[in-house]
């Protein structure tokens, strides 16, 4: 199994500025990665799980995230 997928530990839940769409963020097996998981409006987790490079991430998001901090309630 590729280590981008593989979940360490919960980091933070964000909500995506473009799409409005609430994501629960993971630290993953490769520490070039986070994981990122769609949370539906409930607040569940749906079955859509992808691997996001951390270097692509916006700046602030980054930085957040780095200190365990999200930017949705």
């Amino acid at each position: 199994m590729d280590r981008a997928y593989q979940i360490k530990q919960y980091v933070a839940v964000v909500k995506s500025p473009t799409t409005g769409c609430r994501f629960r963020i993971f630290e993953t097996g490769d520490p070039k990665f986070y994981l990122f998981d769609l949370l539906d409006r409930y607040d569940c987790s749906t079955t859509i799980q992808f691997p996001v490079r951390k270097a692509d991430l916006v700046p602030e998001i980054r930085r957040a995230l780095r200190h365990g901090w999200g930017n949705s309630l």
